[in-house]
This record gives structure tokens, sequence and C-alpha cells, in this order.
């Protein structure tokens, strides 16, 4: 890899140590003699949670969320060891890194809100976003070996993955393939909006407004609802193609509501840690304030409510039953958690501390009765 050999003519790789989503270690690994270097500074002193790391011309993008409440994209100077931000103005996580084979040029993607917004740009800034992009979420980018052209991967509403090629120098965008949906033409599909609905508490002096994507049904309505509840809990619910959703909305006339309750990832780490512990129920009450939402608009169906998820999303649909039964009309929990304290003793043992600092640490006598409480 010639981007490799650059450094100092050696081949040497750039090797992670993935501990967990807050702690990660990258060292540079002398192919030939084996020895380990930290990239870092001071590295092994600091839990901090890195993304990805590429080499370029004049040292290594990578990502961290070192400095803030979102992972952002920096530049190593491999001499003097320095560190400059390159997306500090950027209030959305960094995604997705993909440098050119001559280090030069660079292409990342942001999650914004939920969506993949793409940046390109010289590897050592500035970046700007291209708006010509498919609008979904965006992966796999990867240069062509001249670098003239950027590969990309992309995966929407009303289409599953397809791959895209941006012709660099026009920001110009080819698609490559046209992916099986069954025979069923893709105007058929029906694309959600971004919605965000306040719920029981506030932030910086306002109130907390929760993100959702809602997919309506065509025609007037009133539509019964179904909300989506995603796993994790630190998942988030983004906007894939989904076929279930498309044969709610199309063939059974449902409406479709996916928020992302407290403790979703994607917007900030404060927002992430908002569930943990004892607070676990007020992502319970995000789901309430969606109900409230879900009444006071006429094209919806109160009556005719449905709770729907799997996982840690199938707790949430029994909590969400046991608190608004009376509002709800029906609910699907599929492999659900519903005693924390029975599967934190339970389940894998390399999973316990990951889960135990999300839930709270049944060992705690009052932590136990807590989580029995809310089971």
């Amino acid at each position: 890899c010639p981007r490799s050999l650059m450094y100092r003519f050696r081949l040497k790789l750039l090797v992670q140590n993935y501990v967990s989503i807050n702690e990660s270690y990258f060292h540079i690994l002398d192919a030939a003699s084996g020895k380990l270097e930290p990239l870092f500074a001071g590295q092994e002193s600091r839990k901090i949670g890195y993304g990805t790391a590429k080499w370029t011309a004049g040292g290594v993008l990578f990502t961290s969320d070192e400095t803030g409440e979102f992972v952002r994209l920096g530049e190593l100077n491999l001499k003097t060891k320095a560190v400059r931000w390159l997306t500090a103005d950027i209030p959305w996580n960094v995604e997705e890194v993909a440098v050119s084979q001559d280090g030069t040029k660079a292409a990342f993607t942001v999650n914004e809100d939920g969506l993949s917004r793409l940046y390109a740009g010289a590897a050592a800034g500035p970046f700007a976003a291209v708006d010509a992009a498919p609008q979904g979420v965006l992966y796999s980018l990867d240069f062509s070996r001249d670098g003239k052209s950027l590969g990309l991967a992309a995966n929407t509403p009303t289409s599953p993955g397809d791959i895209y090629s941006m012709d660099w120098a026009a920001r110009k965008f080819t698609r490559w393939t046209e992916s099986e949906t069954g025979g069923l033409p893709g105007d058929a599909f029906l694309a959600p909006t971004l919605i965000h609905y306040p719920t029981f508490d506030s932030a910086q002096g306002k109130p907390r407004e929760i993100p959702a994507f809602y997919y309506r049904p065509q025609g007037e309505g009133p539509f019964p609802v179904v909300i989506v509840i995603h796993g994790g809990p630190e998942a988030q619910e983004r906007p894939f193609f989904n076929p279930i959703v498309q044969y709610w909305l199309r063939e059974l006339g449902i409406a479709v509501l996916a928020p992302n309750v407290r403790g979703s990832d994607g917007y900030g780490k404060s927002y992430l840690l908002l569930d943990n512990g004892r607070k676990r129920e007020d992502s319970v009450k995000d789901v309430g304030a969606l109900l409230d939402w879900v009444e006071r608009r006429p094209e919806l169906d109160r009556g005719r409510v449905a709770v729907y998820g799997g996982s840690y999303g199938g707790y949430m649909v029994l909590a969400a039953l046991t608190h608004y039964g009376k509002r709800l009309k029906a609910g699907v929990d599929i492999v659900g958690i519903s005693n924390f304290a029975t599967f934190l003793k339970n389940t894998q043992a390399y999973r316990r501390d990951l889960r135990r600092a999300e839930y709270g640490d049944e060992r705690d006598p009052e932590m136990e009765r807590f989580l029995n409480s809310i089971s």
C-alpha cells in the first residue's frame, strides 16, 4: 500500500486495539520488526473512543470523540505529534473516512440527524459538503486508484444498497446498480419525513425535542400507527430501506413513527447517557410524549396505535404497554428484555461489564431493587 510505504519507506501499519465504544487505542506497527509504537502521546493513560485512522501524505486522519460531544475528524502530524481538528464546526458525528492512494484527497460522511452528508476536499482540508450525493445512509467510501473518482454505497428509504461513483472534479454522480426489489417499481416506495417532537423535560432552557422518522401512507387518513423502537439501546434509527415498513405503508395503510429516544447514538455523548442506570424509564416517557404528538395529528388514528421492537426495543415495547396500555391497541415484543437484573445475571460474562455501565450493576442491592421495580 503506497501510503504506508511513504512513512520512512518501510511498511508500517495502523493497528487499533478496540476495547469499547468509549475506549480504544491506535498503534503504528513496524511490519519488519513487529514493534508497536503508540500513535498518540500518552494514550495509554486516557480512555478515548477512536473510530478510524487513515494514512495521508502528511500524517494520519483519524476520528475521535476526545474534544466534545461528537466524533470529529482530526489530523495528526507524525513528526511533531500535533493534532489539528478539521470538523470542529460540524455538530454531528463523522463516520466513514476515505483517503486517495497518493494521500492528497479525502472524503468523509457525517451522521446529520440520522441522514448521511458527504464532504470532500484536500486531505488537510478544507472540506465542502457535496449536496448532489444520494439522500440516505452512505457507506463503503473508496477512491479509484488514480484518485479521479470516489466510490460509495447508498441505502435509501426507497432503494436497498446501490453503488455510485462521484467524478471528483465535476462532483457528478453515476449510479451503477439497481438492487433487487422483488419486481416492485422504485416509485412504489415512500420516504419518511424527519420530525422533532417535544418531550417531558428541558435542554439548555428549552423543551427537549426527540427526533423521529415519520412515514405517512398515501391518502387522507385517519391512519392507524405503528411506533417502531430500535434496540441497542445505543443504536440509532436511520432511514434505511425497510420492506416491512413499506408493506405496512403501501398495503395496509399504516403510518409508521420511528423515534430516536434518549440514549440513542448520533446526537452527542450527553444524549447517549440520558437513559443510563436509574434514568432508564425516562426513555419510556419519550414514547409517551410521542403518543401525545400522535393525538394532536388529525391524520392519525389515536385509537389504533401499536408499539413494535426487538431486543432492547422489545423492553421498550413491554414498558410502553405497562405505562401507556390504555392508549395502545397492541404491542409486538421480539426477544425483548423483561427484567434487567436477571438479564445481567444470565447474559454472557464478556457482556456484563459493558451492559452494567448502561443498565446499572445488579450486584448492588439498591440497584437490583430498582431494576426489579422496572421489570
